[in-house]
């Protein structure tokens, strides 16, 4: 028999799973989902297949590698909404959860268990492909999270650095844990290892970069909120203008990039990827720089940072371009 009042029930428990994942940031979690699956089977898993080779990693074990850098992102963010609740409270009280939807000890709770959960996780892996060396992963990445929430943001640029990085350390936990590249048998292997270590580094770099660009832009964006609790950002220590050039800059790296990477295709007369990658990826970032240009406003650097978003899922989505290339 149900009561009136269990019509209430599932709204509220849907809006506190809602509000849970607003809290991890389920977009960017799905970006490391879709990321390291991309990466491992449209580039790493049809090359070693051209070479007769197969995965370290069955599906189980692979599943769990994207499920323990989840854990670690999501513990990551939890992490960095504890500490900034007052900061929070300026910059976005819109998006304020810790205190507000959740408790403070329950989401620490939770952060803790994600986080053992991804290095119980990362010990295992380690086990199954014959290389213990790579259980400290998982550890270093949660060590780095909690020193970057704790301190490291509030610093000139060293915050950025820490979370671009292990951005980019989404595509290389992928490679780490594909030993048998690392050990190759005669030419073909060896051919399929640099084929797989190039791609890995190429991404790494856009991803590195083109995150580096967007923390710096939500810096810009945060800079109300960060000056009255003390933080020492790039725009606090060194003004919007400056910084402004410090993002054109990087934005032009990227750019020369990408370039870089259309010159193969384009000596072979290959002026359909040229064009995909000039649409995709170069044309967002040149509007992304002209559009800086003209910001002056918290609502237009917000701007800004959805349009850096975008740009880095184009990069993810060259991979699917890339991959019915090869087959």
């Amino acid at each position: 028999m149900y009561y009136a009042t269990d019509l209430f029930i599932l709204p509220r428990y849907m809006k506190s799973i809602y509000t849970f994942l607003r809290l991890i940031r389920y977009p960017n979690i799905f970006f490391i989902v879709l990321t390291q699956s991309f990466f491992h089977y449209l580039i790493i898993t049809p090359i070693l297949k051209s070479v007769e080779l197969k995965s370290a990693l069955n599906d189980i074990d692979f599943f769990l590698l994207v499920f323990s850098t989840v854990l670690l992102a999501a513990a990551g963010y939890i992490i960095n909404d504890y500490f900034d609740v007052k900061i929070d409270s300026i910059n976005k009280p819109r998006k304020l959860f810790i205190g507000k939807s959740f408790n403070r000890r329950p989401a620490i709770l939770i952060h803790q268990i994600f986080n053992f959960i991804a290095i119980a996780i990362g010990i295992y892996l380690s086990w199954r492909v014959e290389n213990m060396k790579l259980l400290m992963i998982n550890p270093l990445v949660a060590a780095l999270l909690w020193l970057y929430s704790t301190g490291y943001k509030k610093q000139p640029l060293i915050g950025n650095l820490i979370v671009s990085l292990l951005t980019g350390m989404v595509i290389l936990i992928v490679v780490l844990f594909e030993q048998p590249l690392f050990h190759p048998i005669g030419n073909l292997d060896f051919l399929a290892a640099y084929s797989i270590f190039l791609r890995a580094f190429y991404y790494f770099i856009f991803a590195f970069l083109v995150s580096l660009i967007r923390e710096i832009v939500k810096d810009m964006e945060d800079i109300e909120g960060d000056s009255k609790y003390g933080c020492k950002t790039l725009p606090i220590v060194f003004g919007i203008p400056k910084t402004k050039s410090i993002v054109y800059m990087l934005g032009i790296i990227v750019l020369s990039l990408v370039c870089l990477v259309q010159a193969t295709p384009l000596k072979v007369g290959d002026y359909v990827t040229v064009i995909y990658l000039m649409q995709t990826v170069q044309f967002p970032l040149f509007v992304m720089m002209w559009l800086l240009y003209r910001a002056d406003t918290q609502k237009d650097f917000n701007r800004i940072s959805t349009l850096v978003k975008v740009v880095m899922l184009m990069g993810i989505l060259t991979m699917a371009y890339f991959y019915f290339l090869m087959v």
